[in-house]
């Protein structure tokens, strides 16, 4: 059996970031020379960031792409580096299937010319620029994907370049998912060693899938695999990280850490064989920079709960980094979601970069404001008082003719809710502070929130998490604390109250709605896995129930629409995932 060494390098790029990602690149390139690997594996479209999206159809996107590439290939006396990227066809030897799945009708609509045919590709960087090219030949299109807006898949034969005396067959992503697809073709043509290039994104129950996945890859090619993937925050998306390698019988022998940026080492033993182009460089690997503490480390998974926490922390880092916030502001109400959604900024930013700001209404109860400043205490931020009673009085009034009185009920709420939107976006323009909204996944999926209220704002933090999951999370992070002996972030008081909003006399959410621990099972059928109204029923649920509450989620579809963007942690996140007509007449209980 012949050893070969590879670098798995697991980056955080930037969508569209050419120089910083050309940077990063480098950089691992360099720390993988200083170990001695023979190869280095970076994800798919590393050099672009993953997803690129219209930023395809933009004029000079495909050609900056090529320059950086360019830009890359200039380094010396490193190891070979599998890049991902795309390429047009022609380029480096990329052969396309002809277009059937209406992507001529979206490229018609701009300059086709120019646009041309493109593949999602990982190529082959030696010495002398780029030596191979993969393409990627299953495109996804379902869930977060769509792929086939953008691309062609690629025909013919598939890439295996050899490294080492070791034959290495170049996979991108969704081709390593399919029995018998490209990983068996490329086993059948000779490869002795598989090596994928993946931004997958996070999702609850993510990692235990892929790593059942590259089992049974293994075992059906005999071949061991190398798989890195992405990782950070893009928009909505998350990428785990968590790389991994498995041997030819499916054992992992190497894992990275999840949600950071990290240069796995592990050293895989195939088959030697003469098959494939060969990569080469003059760089010579340097047993003396070696250590072998270095190589096949496998890094213990994380807890579910864990693991869902560090992707909000991930995803609000990056979200605020990426796109230019220095500082993040939060609507302290004293109650569990602003507890969460402040406890998570301030791990993902510090302290000293988020404010908490509560604004107490004629209906806020002592123990709010009490529980509001011991959070703020608690995670050493900043606080401050802005009772919006006068703003109240002063829309009542505005209103009091057009309305024949007072406003009442709902209406009367949701101006308490606007009044505060209104302050903190105006304190979001003072300061360039991003708002940071604190609404759940429960609230959302049913319209339990008020519209230009509690839903203004620039990020949403948990707009993917239930609320019986908030208060998990809560619990975790306190658990962290105790164990680090720090003090707990989360008061005691915000996790044993009864949830309100406080724009009435004796609020409680359970008056509108059904006990979380009710609801949101039931959101999970119908929303996460698409469960009928009838099938949900069959499980024993309350007809009335089920038909109030699936109605109130497809009437809020209105609502969802004009929230801002959030961290996905779930399979099926509203925007991304779950795409539904505002504008709908189907109600299946009606048919």
């Amino acid at each position: 059996m012949a050893t070969l060494r590879i670098a798995l390098a697991q980056m955080n790029a930037v969508v569209g970031g050419f120089a910083q990602n050309v940077e990063t690149l480098g950089r691992f390139r360099a720390q993988a020379a200083l170990v001695g690997a023979d190869l280095v594996l970076t994800p798919e479209l590393s050099l672009m960031g993953y997803p690129p999206e219209d930023l395809l159809l933009k004029e000079g996107f495909i050609e900056a792409s090529a320059r950086a590439l360019d830009d890359l290939a200039k380094s010396e006396n490193l190891p070979p580096i599998l890049v991902g990227t795309v390429a047009a066809e022609g380029s480096f030897g990329v052969t396309l299937a002809p277009s059937s799945d209406g992507r001529d009708a979206v490229r018609s609509l701009d300059d086709e010319v120019r646009r041309g045919h493109i593949a999602n590709v990982l190529v082959a960087l030696g010495d002398e620029g780029v030596v191979a090219t993969a393409t990627k030949r299953l495109l996804p299109n379902y869930d977060v994907f769509d792929e086939r807006r953008y691309f062609d898949p690629g025909v013919g034969a598939q890439t295996i370049v050899n490294v080492q005396g070791v034959a290495v067959g170049l996979l991108v992503c969704e081709d390593v998912w399919t029995s018998n697809g490209p990983a068996a073709a490329l086993a059948r043509e000779g490869a002795t060693l598989l090596v994928v290039a993946n931004a997958s994104p996070y999702a609850r129950g993510r990692r235990e899938e892929r790593e059942a996945m590259l089992r049974e890859r293994a075992l059906e090619t005999n071949c061991p695999i190398a798989y890195v993937n992405l990782v950070g925050g893009q928009d909505e998306l998350v990428f785990d990280g968590q790389s991994m390698a498995v041997n030819a019988q499916g054992d992992v022998v190497a894992r990275a850490r999840a949600f950071s940026e990290e240069l796995l080492i592990c050293e895989l033993e195939a088959r030697p064989s003469s098959a494939g182009i060969p990569l080469e460089t003059l760089y010579a690997r340097d047993e003396s920079h070696t250590r072998a503490s270095h190589v096949n480390h496998v890094e213990e998974v994380l807890g579910e709960v864990e693991e869902i926490y560090q992707a909000l922390v991930m995803g609000t880092r990056d979200y605020l980094r990426k796109n230019g916030f220095r500082e993040a502001i939060v609507a302290l109400s004293g109650g569990v979601d602003s507890s969460l959604v402040a406890s998570i900024a301030v791990d993902a930013v510090g302290a000293r970069a988020v404010r908490g700001f509560s604004m107490p209404s004629r209906y806020s109860s002592d123990h709010s404001l009490l529980d509001a400043l011991d959070l703020a205490g608690r995670l050493d931020i900043e606080i401050t008082t802005l009772p919006i009673e006068g703003a109240h009085e002063i829309f009542a009034r505005a209103l009091f003719d057009v309305l024949d009185g007072e406003p009442q009920g709902v209406t009367d709420e949701n101006i308490q809710s606007r009044s505060r939107a209104v302050l903190m976006m105006a304190i979001s323009n003072a300061t360039g502070a991003i708002v940071l909204t604190t609404g759940n996944k429960s609230e959302m999926a049913v319209g339990y929130s008020t519209l230009y209220g509690d839903s203004a704002g620039g990020f949403a933090v948990i707009k993917d998490v239930p609320k019986t999951l908030v208060y998990e999370l809560c619990r975790y992070r306190n658990g962290v604390a105790r164990r680090d002996g720090d003090p707990e972030p989360i008061p005691p008081a915000v996790l044993t109250k009864a949830p309100s909003a406080e724009l009435r006399p004796d609020q409680r959410d359970d008056q509108s709605l059904p006990p979380y621990e009710i609801l949101d099972p039931l959101l999970e059928l119908y929303v996460e896995q698409d469960a009928t109204a009838e099938e949900i029923i069959a499980l024993g649920y309350d007809r009335a129930l089920v038909t109030r509450i699936t109605r109130l989620i497809d009437r809020s579809e209105y609502k969802r629409r004009q929230m801002p963007p959030g961290v996905r942690i779930t399979k099926k996140a509203f925007g991304r995932d779950r795409r539904m007509p505002i504008t709908n007449a189907f109600h299946p209980e009606n048919e």
